[in-house]
C-alpha cells in the first residue's frame, strides 16, 4: 500500500514538473516603439542591435495615413512575425502595427512613400550595429 502511494505521488510530481513552464524558454523580444507623425519619425535615427530579435511597434499619431518604407532594411532582416509588404508597413491614421524581426548590421534609409511626404521631411535612418 505504501509503495502504491509513493508511486502515485511520484507520478503526480513528474506530471506537474512536465507541465510547468520551462525557465529555458527564450525571452520575448524587446519592443522598440516608432512614432509616425506629420512629417517625421521618432526616434530618428532608429538604432538596433544586429542579430538580436526586436519587435518594432509602429504607431501612427497622425489623423492621416503614413508608411514606414525601408525596402533594403526589411529585405536584409529575418522577419519572425508581422506583415511587411513590398518593404513597407502601411498605417491608417491612428493605427498601430508590430513586426518582430532579426536585423542585419548596416545603415539603412527609411521614408514615407505617400505623395510629397518624403519631400516634407518624412525620412530618416536606421542604424544596426
Amino acid at each position: 500500500m505504501f509503495l502504491h502511494r509513493l508511486a502515485a505521488a511520484s507520478a503526480i510530481g513528474l506530471a506537474a514538473a512536465a507541465s510547468a513552464p520551462s525557465s529555458a524558454q527564450a525571452p520575448a523580444a524587446p519592443v522598440q516603439q516608432i512614432l509616425l507623425y506629420s512629417y517625421g519619425y521618432n526616434p530618428n535615427p532608429i538604432v538596433l542591435a544586429a542579430g538580436k530579435p526586436v519587435t518594432l511597434t509602429f504607431v501612427n499619431r497622425a489623423g492621416k495615413g503614413h508608411d514606414f518604407t525601408a525596402a533594403k532594411f526589411f529585405a536584409s532582416s529575418r522577419i519572425l512575425a508581422g506583415n511587411v509588404s513590398g518593404g513597407e508597413v502601411d498605417l491608417d491614421g491612428g493605427q498601430s502595427k508590430s513586426v518582430t524581426l532579426v536585423p542585419a548590421a548596416g545603415q539603412y534609409k527609411v521614408h514615407c512613400g505617400k505623395p510629397f511626404h518624403k519631400m516634407l521631411g518624412m525620412s530618416g535612418d536606421i542604424v544596426v550595429r
